[in-house]
């Protein structure tokens, strides 16, 4: 049965393969616009997938996993 994968799911994996990535960079790697990529982390971010660090005007996505 075949796996199905969300954008979302594509922005997690991305996020736990680099560690820690900008919302630019996310978009340009996924094909998708910064702002989808921030509303779509505030959303991880909220429901505890991923950690967000805003500074200076760039947004990071810094993922959880292997954290305890």
């Amino acid at each position: 049965m075949p796996i199905i994968q969300t954008e979302a799911d594509r922005l997690i994996s991305l996020v736990d393969t680099k560690g820690k990535i900008s919302a630019g960079e996310a978009a340009k790697i996924l094909g998708i616009s910064p702002r989808q990529v921030e509303e779509w982390a505030d959303f991880l971010e909220h429901h505890g997938i991923i950690n967000l660090k805003l500074n200076f005007f760039n947004l990071k996505l810094i993922s959880k996993k292997g954290q305890a």
